[in-house]
């Protein structure tokens, strides 16, 4: 249970500072913080757009009393002082994917509307860290100091790579414990192994297809994707629009539904609708057919069935597979892969099919992420008290989980993904979800996270680290 004059206090908060609180996610917003190497310099590994919402973020956690520092612009720590050097951690990100296609709202700032807050990053991972910041501001005003160290850690590159948890593994060591408000609630004490990387293969010489290309980001089902091909016409299809692209020339454009790789089971894939096409009406030159094929092989299904390698563990569940993006440049063609894995099958076995089914038509795989599956005691005290702290501000009694998505918290000896959305919870129609149109999230959902962090802080301090 809470203390009931600690539950007055958290409310009193709120009411006085929620509009603040929002205006800050709304500063946040407004950067539109998407990986951009064409920017990227000293200061700005990612771009303009990552470094300025990383200072961003550092100038607000000095506002709110916490000692920041930027670290040459990959990541930036802020500590709220404590008792005793040891740390504990807090990690989120202020990078974003891109808005991508297919918002009825502005996504760089945020509106308030029915009581949800829409735009890129108010629910991954803006408005969660916001959340955690404000109630690690309103303890340290609360108690003046901590038992340990509070330290926040601030990303740039989570979406794209994680080079910045990288950068930080560099210059400091683990805090003694990690949550990362980039999850759900209760608490994710669990994550599948990632294997990402592409196929690639010489576009023929004799090819009819100029341009084949789809998708926003690797980690994502493609909404959208888009060929020209040398052809008089092109017949009607569901989901495929087709143009005069000049003489001799279709454009075909396939529009499909975004859903993230971790759980593509509900998104339709572009990129496959579009191979598909291309195959069914043989818009394709015969030596372009294998590589179509191993297209429409690799985005057809989410369970990896199509390569033979459906399997299923007790924690995780079913492996999933996701072709985000494909695109061709310089005489190449690519298509990428995300895999979320599970002890089931040995990644080297994965490997060895993807190897395989590339060989087939003549194409590479190359691997880029390989991710050991990361997986905590649900019965420990660590992941416990997150989950009674989630229990007893939400009166939700649902146990803690594990995900098929990739957050911090594998980099991390001890560590837990921590809310802010809430594990199994849908919204309207009109309301997107983390890297689809329209991204939103309920303002109560964020005012109970303020909660349940301002609990699991109090809570967190009193275990002997």
């Amino acid at each position: 249970m809470i203390d009931q004059n600690f539950e007055r206090e958290l409310n009193a908060c709120l009411a006085a500072h929620w509009d603040d609180m929002v205006a800050d996610l709304d500063a946040l917003v407004r950067i539109p913080s998407v990986e951009d190497p064409a920017t990227a310099g000293p200061g700005a590994p990612f771009g303009n757009g990552p470094a300025r919402a990383l200072q961003a973020g550092l100038d607000l956690c000095e506002r709110l009393g916490a000692a920041s520092k930027n670290l040459d612009g990959f990541c930036g720590v802020a500590d709220f002082p404590g008792e005793r050097a040891t740390q504990l951690g807090v990690i989120g990100h202020l990078d974003v994917v891109p808005a991508g296609e297919g918002w009825h709202f502005d996504p760089w700032r945020v509106t308030r509307k029915d009581g949800y807050l829409i735009g890129r990053g108010t629910g991954d991972d803006k408005g969660p860290l916001l959340m955690a910041l404000y109630a690690a501001h309103f303890l340290f005003e609360r108690h003046g100091r901590f038992p340990y160290t509070l330290r926040f850690i601030l990303g740039a590159n989570e979406e794209t790579g994680m080079a910045d948890v990288k950068h930080f593994h560099e210059v400091y060591a683990d805090p003694a414990l990690v949550f990362t408000p980039d999850d759900e609630f209760p608490v994710c004490y669990g994550e599948k192994g990632q294997l990402q990387g592409a196929f690639s293969c010489p576009v023929p010489a004799d090819a009819r297809v100029e341009r084949f290309a789809g998708g926003m980001a690797l980690n994502a089902v493609p909404a959208q994707a888009e060929a020209i091909v040398r052809a008089e016409s092109a017949p009607a299809a569901p989901r495929i629009a087709a143009e005069p692209a000049g003489p001799g020339l279709i454009r075909l454009r396939a529009q499909g539904v975004q859903a993230h790789a971790s759980t593509p089971e509900g998104g339709v894939n572009a990129i496959h609708l579009l191979a598909d096409y291309l195959l069914a009406h043989d818009l394709c030159a015969p030596s372009e057919r294998p590589w179509f094929e191993l297209v429409a092989r690799a985005s057809g299904a989410t369970d990896g069935s199509s390569f033979g390698i459906a399997s299923a563990d007790e924690a995780f569940g079913p492996l999933t597979m996701v072709a985000g993006m494909a695109g061709d440049a310089e005489g190449e063609r690519t298509l990428t892969i995300d895999i979320r894995f599970t002890s089931a099958v040995p990644v080297d076995d994965l490997q060895e099919a993807l190897e395989g089914q590339a060989a087939s038509c003549g194409a590479r795989w190359t691997a880029s992420r390989v991710e050991p599956v990361f997986l905590m005691d649900p019965q420990g005290d660590f992941i416990q008290v997150l989950a009674q702290s989630y229990r007893d501000v939400s009166g939700d009694d649902q146990p803690p989980f594990t995900i098929g998505g990739g957050t911090y918290a594998r980099s991390f000896t001890k560590a837990a993904g921590f809310g802010s959305a809430v594990h199994g919870e849908a919204f309207p129609s009109w309301v997107g979800g983390m890297h689809a149109a329209d991204e939103g999230v309920p303002e109560d959902q964020l005012k109970q996270a303020f909660k349940v962090y301002a609990v699991a802080i109090e809570r967190l301090m009193r275990l002997d680290l």
